[in-house]
């Protein structure tokens, strides 16, 4: 098993798809998710964030989930965005949890 290698790091949002996932025969709810790919500023090294709508909900401190428009508004928003944002992110691993954006925020 790989070492963990958390460092905080200036990253910037290189793209923020939402992915609809339609369940199975059994269980056929649509479930959306805001895919975000991040790019540390230094390194170049590539992150991803698959980020339910319960995360953003969260990490946002929004009353409600977002829907339908507002989400693709969202990520539309996030994507334009110019200026980096801190990170702690694993070095090691190329996937940003929710649970390690929700710790960033609360700092």
């Amino acid at each position: 098993m790989a070492k963990t290698n958390f460092q905080e790091r200036l990253v910037k949002i290189k793209d923020a798809v939402v992915k609809e996932d339609e369940g199975t025969e059994e269980e056929p709810v649509v479930r959306k998710t805001l895919w975000l790919v991040l790019e540390d500023v230094e390194s170049g090294a590539i992150f991803q964030s698959p980020l339910s709508l319960d995360d953003i909900q969260e990490i946002t401190g929004m009353t409600r989930q977002l829907q339908g428009r507002e989400l693709y508004k969202f990520a539309t928003d996030l994507r334009s965005r110019t200026e980096p944002i801190k990170l702690i992110v694993d070095l090691n691993n190329s996937e940003v949890s929710a649970d390690m954006i929700r710790k960033e925020e609360g700092n």
